[in-house]
């Protein structure tokens, strides 16, 4: 069973699975809207063409961006008894303005604190772009989450909001390094994370995905099965993109650098891709590093909730140790 704690109109409380339990107090009169448009590598509007597929959103989700599920979210966890809790959208604050997202924040930030610490906790990041508001996320409810997931934009956009690693690069150019996407991922749970065992912060976990492939970095000790969740996460990025049940050899492509480095800066360890053993895996410390690469749809029907999937598919396949004490 899932419980849903967001805003919930009739339209789509119709189309929800019947293992999805919504609280009565989540359901509102009107649904809110997010108006998605996607379209492929050398499509046309007007005299523009895209230079690559990707997509444009539009939404309308006044109950989302003022964050109104978060007391409905805290009223129902002690009867519904969770054994994983996930949040997103805070993003759509965003643009609500400084002083009702701080004090959203803040309430949040109390509401996930008073959750069990043996309950893990993801939050699944998305587009930004002030920086203010980021670190607020990042200083705030990063070191109170278990697990973070994330794409490209939002890695290389948080590091520039806190003068991180690579924070000169004003963008990636094509496919991420991966050695600079692990500078960052390593930054992230050194300064935010339990990297530290004396560390307070409960940030163990980051589920990182782009085009070409996905990395899941974990402070050891406390997640296991990392190379199957991260397989399934890739495994099911090939699906939904393609549209089928199953990944079809013929309608996909690698795009993963063959070989890589686990650092832009630090002693670098060279790594391969080995087709027999499509994980690879490396360690910095005593965080360990899981990368796969992706068999990319060559004609992709969907991309929309891409990420929500491949971090629903990661998390299922994780093992969280509770049993673990430092």
């Amino acid at each position: 069973m899932v419980l849903l704690c967001g805003p919930v109109g009739p339209k789509l409380h119709e189309l929800l699975d019947e293992q999805i339990v919504v609280p009565p107090d989540s359901l509102q009169e009107t649904d809110e809207y997010h108006l998605i448009l996607e379209y492929k590598a050398g499509e046309q509007w007007g005299s523009t063409q895209a230079p690559q597929a990707n997509r444009f959103i539009f939404s309308h989700d006044v109950s989302n961006g003022e964050m109104s599920s978060l007391e409905t979210f805290v009223a129902s966890l002690e009867e519904f008894e969770p054994d994983l809790v996930i949040l997103s959208g805070l993003h759509m604050m965003e643009s609500q303005g400084r002083e009702l997202w701080e004090e959203r924040l803040k309430e949040a930030v109390a509401a996930i604190s008073d959750i069990p610490r043996d309950i893990p906790i993801h939050l699944e990041l998305a587009s930004m772009t002030d920086k203010h508001y980021m670190n607020s996320i990042m200083q705030e409810v990063m070191p109170i989450v278990s697990s973070i997931g994330l794409n490209e934009q939002e890695l290389l956009f948080l590091s520039q909001a806190a003068e991180g690693p690579h924070a000169d690069l004003a963008s990636w150019k094509g496919i991420p390094d991966v050695g600079r996407v692990s500078d960052i991922l390593l930054w992230i749970l050194e300064e935010h994370g339990r990297s530290d065992l004396s560390s307070e912060a409960d940030l163990t976990r980051i589920h990182f995905h782009t085009l070409a492939y996905h990395i899941l970095a974990t402070v050891d000790g406390f997640w296991g099965n990392q190379a199957a969740a991260v397989m399934a996460g890739a495994r099911v990025a090939s699906r939904q993109a393609c549209g089928l049940q199953s990944v079809d050899v013929s309608k996909v492509e690698l795009k993963a650098p063959l070989e890589f480095h686990s650092s832009h800066t630090e002693p670098q360890e060279k790594l391969s891709l080995n087709p027999a053993e499509p994980v690879t895996v490396w360690r910095r410390g005593n965080v360990t590093f899981h990368l796969t690469p992706v068999l990319v749809c060559k004609q992709p029907l969907r991309t929309v909730g891409l990420g929500d999937a491949i971090t629903a598919e990661g998390l299922v396949y994780s093992e969280f140790k509770t049993q673990q004490s430092f």
